[in-house]
This record gives C-alpha cells, sequence and structure tokens, in this order.
C-alpha cells in the first residue's frame, strides 16, 4: 500500500464527499455515470468509500476541517477577554439604525464569570466553606478517638478484674434490673 495515491477521480469523490456528506451525489460528480442505474452508482459509492487510500484520505481532511472549526481552549479565553473589556464589537440597534459598538454590559458581566470559572480567585465564602468542612471532619475524627479511648479504658478495667468481681458486677446489674 506504500506509495499508492489517490488517482483524481477518487480524490474528487472524496473531496465532494466530505463537502455534501453523500456518497452517491460526490461518486456521480467524480465518475461518469450517465449509463449506469441508480443502484449500480450506490453500490459503486459504497465500495469506493470503503477503499482504505480513500478512508484516510476523508478522515484527514475531515480531522483538518474540524481542528480548523472547532475553537481552542486559548482562543475561547482570548475571545472572553476582550469582550469583558469591551473590545468585541456587537451590532447594536438603536432608533438611529444599527451601529458597532461595545459589547453590553451583560455580556462583560457574563465573560467575566465565565472567565473566573476558569481562573477563580480567593473567595471567602469559598475559603469558609472548606474551613467549615475541615473542622467537622475534625470534630469527627475527635469523636471517633474519644470513643476508641473510652472503649479501651473499659477493655483494661475488664481485664484487671478477677472472674469473682465481674460475677458481683453482673449481679448487681441482673440484680437491679428486676426492681425496674
Amino acid at each position: 500500500m506504500k506509495g499508492k495515491q489517490l488517482t483524481e477521480k477518487q480524490k474528487a469523490f472524496a473531496d465532494k464527499y466530505i463537502e455534501t456528506g453523500n456518497a452517491t451525489e460526490a461518486y456521480k460528480s467524480a465518475y461518469s455515470t450517465n449509463k449506469m442505474s441508480d443502484q449500480v452508482i450506490y453500490n459503486e459509492a459504497s465500495k469506493t468509500i470503503r477503499k482504505p487510500l480513500v478512508k484516510d484520505y476523508i478522515d484527514k481532511r475531515m480531522k483538518k476541517l474540524e481542528d480548523a472549526k472547532i475553537p481552542k481552549q486559548k482562543e475561547i479565553l482570548e475571545f472572553l477577554g476582550r469582550v469583558m473589556r469591551g473590545e468585541e464589537k456587537s451590532l447594536v440597534i438603536t432608533n438611529k439604525g444599527a451601529i458597532e459598538g461595545p459589547p453590553e454590559l451583560k455580556d462583560r458581566m457574563n465573560a467575566a464569570k465565565e472567565l473566573l470559572k476558569r481562573y477563580p480567585t480567593n473567595d471567602p465564602l469559598m475559603e469558609a466553606q472548606l474551613r467549615k468542612l475541615n473542622a467537622e471532619a475534625t470534630l469527627a475524627e475527635s469523636k471517633t478517638n474519644e470513643s476508641e479511648d473510652k472503649t479501651g479504658k473499659l477493655m483494661r478495667f475488664m481485664d484487671k478484674q478477677s472472674d469473682e468481681s465481674l460475677q458481683k458486677i453482673i449481679d448487681s446489674l441482673e440484680g437491679s434490673e428486676s426492681h425496674d
């Protein structure tokens, strides 16, 4: 496959297909189809579009077109900055007709908000919420440690007691339950 190139007709077919998205129409445009039935044209178009060289050419061209049409992150941020600063111009309708002017204040505010989403500042509310979450986490950890501490003390106390004294404690607890 190395060294093979598209024929002029295959290239014309691929270019027309990219333009229209219709393989049959692209085939009719690139090839002589006067003596062919619609079904034959359809079949030939289907075969042509599946050829590896044609498919690769279409994929590469579509990728280039896509890259050229879809703005990059930097371009978007620069645009938002220009809108926020009032450098972008927009058509404003007045009683004197349509004139070109800076973006409206609400559009400039929206651009500023969009930029802040991407570059957050030290927001006092956000910092307060983070401090609160940290305090709650510390409190929960402290309560867990305290509970573990009490359990540990009880276990050490129980270990020190003799079986006889433990039986007395159990008997006294059972006795107090029957009086309730």
